[in-house]
């Protein structure tokens, strides 16, 4: 027998094809000649593993016998693509009877609301081959369409889960029939489905048709066919919505009753903003289109307890029940909720963002310490009083200078409110409705009882108004504070109704050719950064607002003058020159200045102030004020390094006193060497007490000493949903916070970077743990988070002296 082959630029491919005794006829043909057909598979199977797929995917295949005279005509029919022609030679069995080879495997489809019940069921294809080997749907109906059968494929399948359904599955419960789009347009499909059911007996309630996605069909003509379905009493739903075909002009064209969204998107959503987002977006607009939603693939505890927590009801996957060819009638059941899995679902109201740590001091404190506290926090009102770490009452400032009692508990009032963190936003709106009296800060617990922070109802109302008119683009996407409109509303509002408004403008020096040095993830990283420093600064002040105006420029509005401004603008520098040190290279900042591209040098970590008081003249309008702003900032510019102008006549330029320094690092090594006396195992919770004394801790993970990870991961509480739980057993050794601690034996602290576990910005410590002879046993790591680094600097360090210059 003889081998025809024509290979689309062939000519490329003919060193590929010598060692396989194929002669070049030019163009691209080959010849090759075979005593039997075990030698021409032989060469077949050396093609595929030689050529790449797309190229046998233009290929086309001749066989003809020896000495045999083929007319043009018969040759152009017997001409078959490569990898049609391919199955038909490696699968012959394809081209016979196909209903002895299909078996249908049924999987169950559950309600959350009733555990352990199954509310419907997937028919799935699984086709056997001659040596018993089981191919799934994807495998089968791919063979089927290189020997161009899937139609037939397609209508077997059918018709046996059909009979699956008469014979095994009760009355009332659903089936969920696959059917590829190009068979529903068929006009011949629809009566003997409608046959089939009639003779066997079939409610056509029970039976959902669902569209797979295969290839692309015109939404609108399916639509056509599906309405004509739907109109028969059988129902119709739309497989693996998000991806591939099946989009969102299929979702509005198809009046489906069901959508099912594809696994590769449910699957490990938790951890995935991208997914996340994706998710819900298709969940909402499903549900406005009154469609019911049914998730694919659920494996883990994480993807259940998610999808719950997003309001799915029905759900399948391998969790549950494997497919099988006799209907399971019993599943496994609901997951226990462990907070560790709990889910982290976007735009939700969260009311941990709202939560400041407080003025906080100690039941057995004296009266002098209580007012030593006071002096250092001229602008809190108020401090919470803990016995360990349980609240009391609160301690007002008033009545500590204003009698003299010899106890602490004596001046003590009773808590305001006590909320705990995990109240639904429902019923803090009900608690600002009914508590409209004064409005004091509220105190917030753990499930313990063990205070978190004070949460300020104003703050609360304003953000859950925010939320209920859908003005959620108020906050920058990066910084997360007030930007855009509300922020313009607010400055022009604030310079029309109070002259005593004075305003604080704020932006990065050289930030553009920062950017460009150093790229814009590291950009957003030092903006998020500087946000991070000014809301741990001016946090629990009351009578001010922070903004985002965009790009590198912050601003703040003070409703008044007040002594405490330039020692917290100064305090800012200070700490965002020795934060941002972890933005540079090391090179960079040994001398003290990056270079670009054009050769100039730049000072790094620097910002320019401007305080504008409104005391050269009045200030009509946020574009007034930023006119004068910028001109107070252009005077600071002659200034190398980081400044602060102050409207005035002269202007007063105040530069911060060198040198910076800052403990943060050292009380973050502190901290997580102090877990290496704390009690670690497999138990995912084991840490959860010691995250309440170091919450600047993302997650913690113990390596052993080749730097395979030796427990779980252990994650703060506050971080459930956004870091994945597990990680034993993991190769962390290349990593390089395992090889400077494994080469050094001393502490590590990597730069900040982007992490795609929480999608945040953070850096990486890590120490040894060494045995009594020194040996290194293990590696100890934790993340930190921006913020969190914010807040272990919140000491203020010796640069918040400053010098005026005038």
């Amino acid at each position: 027998m003889k081998l025809y082959l024509r290979i689309p630029g062939g000519h490329a491919a003919g060193t590929a094809l010598e060692p396989l005794n194929m002669m070049s006829s030019g163009d691209g043909t080959y010849t090759a000649a075979f005593e039997d057909r075990n030698a021409l598979m032989r060469s077949m199977n050396a093609l595929v593993a030689t050529l790449p797929p797309r190229v046998l995917d233009q290929s086309f295949v001749l066989l003809s016998q020896d000495c045999e005279t083929i007319h043009p005509a018969q040759a152009l029919a017997a001409t078959l693509p490569f990898n049609t022609f391919y199955a038909q030679q490696r699968h012959p069995w394809l081209l016979g009877d196909l209903d002895s080879h299909v078996q249908m495997h049924f999987q169950p489809i559950v309600d959350f609301t009733q555990p352990g019940t199954v509310f419907a069921y997937e028919a799935l294809c699984r086709m056997v081959d001659p040596v018993g080997q089981l191919l799934n749907g994807e495998e089968a109906f791919k063979l089927a369409r290189q020997v161009n059968r899937a139609d037939e494929l397609d209508h077997v399948c059918t018709m046996l889960a059909l009979e699956g359904k008469a014979h095994n599955i009760p009355p009332g419960t659903l089936l969920f029939v696959n059917v590829l789009p190009q068979t529903i347009l068929q006009r011949t499909w629809l009566a003997p489905l409608l046959e089939s059911m009639e003779r066997l007996g079939i409610d056509r309630r029970d039976i959902v048709i669902e569209i797979v996605e295969s290839e692309e069909v015109a939404p609108e003509l399916l639509a056509e066919h599906c309405d004509e379905i739907r109109k028969l009493g059988l129902r119709i739903a739309l497989d693996d919505m998000g991806s591939g075909f099946n989009g969102l002009r299929t979702l509005a064209a198809v009046r489906a009753d069901f959508i099912k969204i594809d696994r590769t998107i449910v699957h490990e959503a938790q951890g995935s903003r991208a997914r996340t987002v994706l998710l819900d977006a298709i969940i909402s607009m499903a549900q406005r289109l009154g469609c019911t939603v049914v998730a694919e693939g659920l494996e883990r505890v994480e993807d259940i307890t998610f999808c719950q927590d997003l309001g799915l009801i029905y759900a399948q996957g391998y969790y549950f029940a494997m497919p099988q060819q006799q209907p399971a009638t019993q599943v496994a059941a609901l997951p226990k909720r462990d907070e560790a899995h709990r889910s982290h679902v976007p735009d939700e109201f969260r009311i941990a963002e709202f939560i400041t740590p407080g003025l906080t001091i100690d039941i057995n404190a004296s009266i002098a310490e209580a007012r030593q506290m006071f002096r250092q926090n001229p602008d809190a009102p108020m401090a919470v009083v803990l016995d360990r770490y349980r609240p009391l009452g609160v301690l007002r400032r008033g009545k500590v200078f204003s009698f003299r009692q010899l106890s602490l508990g004596a001046c003590c009032d009773p808590l305001p409110k006590l909320i705990r963190h995990h109240t639904p936003p429902e019923f803090l709106a009900r608690s600002l409705y009914l508590d409209r009296t004064e409005m004091e800060p509220w105190v917030m617990v753990n499930e313990e009882g063990s205070y978190l922070g004070v949460l300020l109802p104003m703050e609360v109302m304003s953000q859950l108004i925010a939320r209920k008119a859908n003005v959620g683009s108020s906050l920058h996407p990066l910084s997360h504070l007030t930007t855009g409109p509300v922020l313009r509303q607010s400055l022009d509002i604030s310079l029309r109704n109070n002259p005593s408004t004075q305003l604080v403008y704020i932006d990065l020096d050289h930030f553009k050719a920062y950017n460009d040095r150093y790229g814009f993830i590291r950009g957003d990283a030092m903006i998020r950064l500087l946000a991070e420093i000014l809301r741990h600064v001016f946090n629990g002040q009351g009578g001010l607002l922070l903004g985002h105006i965009g790009g590198d420029d912050f601003v703040v509005i003070l409703d008044q003058a007040r002594a405490s401004l330039l020692p917290s603008l100064l305090n800012v520098i200070s700490r965002f020159y020795t934060l941002a040190t972890h933005l540079y290279d090391s090179a960079d900042l040994e001398r003290g200045f990056f270079t670009t591209e054009d050769g100039k040098e730049h000072p790094v970590a620097s910002v320019s102030i401007a305080v504008v008081n409104g005391s050269q003249g009045e200030l009509s309008n946020s574009v007034a004020a930023a006119e004068r702003a910028a001109i107070l900032k252009k005077i600071g510019k002659s200034a190398i390094g980081s400044i602060i102008v102050v409207e005035g006549d002269p202007p007063q330029l105040v530069q911060p006193m060198q040198e910076f320094y800052s403990e943060w690092q050292s009380r973050a090594i502190a901290a997580l060497q102090s877990l290496l006396r704390a009690k670690r195992s497999a138990d995912p919770h084991v840490l959860d007490g010691e995250f309440r004394h170091h919450p600047f801790f993302e997650v913690v993970f113990e390596l052993e000493a080749d730097g395979r990870q030796r427990y779980p991961n252990w994650i703060n509480p506050n971080m459930y949903g956004k870091i994945k739980a597990g990680g034993a057993g993991m190769d962390r050794s290349q990593q390089e916070y395992y090889i400077e601690v494994a080469k050094r034996r001393q502490p590590y602290l990597s730069s900040i970077y982007l992490s795609t576990a929480t999608e945040d910005f953070c850096l990486t410590l890590s120490l040894p743990i060494l045995d009594a002879a020194g040996m290194l046993e293990g590696v100890l790591v934790a993340d930190i988070n921006i913020s969190a680094m914010a807040m272990l600097s919140q000491e203020p360090a010796s640069a918040t002296i400053g010098t005026t210059v005038h």
